[in-house]
């Protein structure tokens, strides 16, 4: 029982150090995110299509 009352007193103050992001660090690290996200499906239908009717021109 010794050590889950420890490990709980380490964990409390292991959680009172983490430097939490800010709302601005955190909106923009979101925004980057979905704009690669975007970015990527974007490029992945892009070439999706072309292969596509690049087989479509090959098999008639």
């Amino acid at each position: 029982m010794k050590k889950l009352i420890n490990f709980l007193k380490e964990s409390y103050q292991e959680f009172k150090r983490i430097t939490w992001p800010t709302k601005e660090s955190l909106w923009g690290g979101t925004l980057g995110v979905v704009l690669i996200s975007l970015f990527f499906i974007l490029f992945m239908f892009l070439i999706d299509f072309l292969v596509s009717k690049i087989i479509q021109l090959i098999l008639g």
